[in-house]
């Protein structure tokens, strides 16, 4: 049988973050299969699109739609009547990944049809029914879940807003992957009880090499300006869950103030972070650096002492990963699956969240700056947890590949 694989999306590739989406299909084509990718791209201001460029990776027939009406919630600032447009674009992009997934299977022979996300996964089900056809193999793909907290908090308002969430989650498929990114997502497919419940996986995301030399190091350092300064990093995208502005405050209650905090990532609370910034007086420790390619992230990453992950949900998400990957001094939150990667004061700090936190938080760094037996247990310690814990990217999509493979009996 053809290797040959159709993606249906709404989640379109970036070059500034989440690069698994494009890694993923890039895997792919690395090993003798055909790629067509179908996907919907939301330009919105409100979205996390509009400061990243259209990428078609190497190799890989992308076939893009843009969101139709997508701009209608720029204009709208009730957050939860934008939220319910939101969800009525939502269900237009799955028709129309619908409507152009059968158009390609009348024109070439695919064996597999993968649902990248809810979008994806819920117009693959309907393929799945309006097709007959036993020829393809369907699977689902999740990057994670907010429902297991919603379910654990008994937010019943939230899991009604996320009915799509939760049909998508129960769906059938031939394989599920459900990526392992703390936010429980093996418990939510229990929870909805998923058809997919007898052949999902649950992966963690690879994470490539983040070091880099010791002189290239010193170089990005005169580069930026920077001489004595302890220096911590954040990456993500700037909206609300990120919780970006807890970050600040914890620098505003920091003694030390020989420190440079940059900022990585962008998005529609960027005016309102600024803001808190001059409101704290800390222009001068605090950098906002944007959003910028994955290489450079890297780069800044080197240069830190420190990073910082104060996510709402789960914090185990790809920045974190990485940040173990450079060995760097971690200071985050016990929410979702986080504790399972973060001890406290053993290889990093990890925090409940609670009234106290900026100003425990910010004690500890005071600390950890002028104790170096201290660090150097901690970097030591997170050093063995990179090693026993972390995969690569070719390893974490080549035990994939071989999975969907074996749906079809070829490698």
């Amino acid at each position: 049988m053809k290797k040959t694989i159709l993606f249906l999306s709404a989640n379109d590739f970036k070059e500034k973050s989440i690069q698994i989406i494009r890694k993923t299909p890039e895997a792919y084509v690395e090993n003798g299969w055909v790629v067509d990718y179908i996907v919907s791209r939301d330009n919105s201001k409100s979205g996390n699109y509009f400061y990243e460029k259209e990428i078609n990776p190497k190799g890989v027939n992308v076939i893009r739609f843009y969101t139709p009406f997508s701009r209608l919630k720029d204009k709208i600032s009730n957050r939860l009547l934008q939220t319910i447009v939101s969800k009525i674009l939502g269900y237009i992009v799955i028709l129309i990944l619908v409507k152009k997934t059968l158009k390609v299977l009348k024109e070439k022979d695919i064996s597999i049809i993968y649902g990248y996300e809810i979008h994806g996964v819920l117009a693959s089900n309907i393929i799945r029914l309006v097709t007959f056809d036993k020829k393809y193999k369907f699977v689902n793909r999740f990057m994670g879940t907010w429902l297991t907290k919603y379910y654990n908090e008994k937010n019943y308002m939230k899991l009604v807003l996320n009915l799509e969430q939760i049909f998508a989650l129960r769906s059938n498929s031939d394989l599920c992957i459900m990526t392992d990114d703390g936010t429980l997502g093996n418990k939510a497919l229990k929870i909805f009880r998923s058809k997919s419940l007898t052949n999902f996986r649950f992966w963690t995301n690879g994470v490539d090499e983040q070091k880099i030399p010791d002189l290239a190091i010193q170089k990005y350092k005169n580069i930026l300006n920077l001489r004595d300064e302890e220096i911590f990093v954040s990456i993500s995208r700037l909206e609300g869950w990120k919780r970006v502005d807890r970050a600040i405050r914890i620098m505003g209650k920091v003694q030390n103030k020989n420190i440079k905090y940059f900022i990585i990532g962008d998005g529609y609370l960027k005016t309102d972070l600024i803001s808190l910034v001059e409101e704290l007086n800390l222009q001068r420790q605090v950098i906002f650096v944007g959003a910028i390619p994955n290489n450079d992230v890297k780069k800044y990453l080197a240069i830190a002492d420190y990073f910082l992950s104060m996510y709402d949900l789960s914090n185990v998400g790809n920045p974190l990963l990485e940040a173990i990957r450079a060995n760097k001094i971690i200071f985050t939150l016990n929410n979702g699956d986080t504790s399972r990667w973060i001890q406290h004061k053993e290889n990093g700090f990890i925090y409940n969240i609670n009234d106290s936190l900026y100003e425990s938080v910010a004690k500890d760094i005071d600390n950890i700056i002028n104790n170096k037996e201290l660090q150097n247990r901690i970097l030591k310690n997170i050093k063995i947890t990179e090693d026993k814990k972390l995969w690569t990217w070719r390893e974490r999509m080549s035990v994939e590949i071989n999975e969907v493979g074996n749906l079809i009996n070829v490698r």
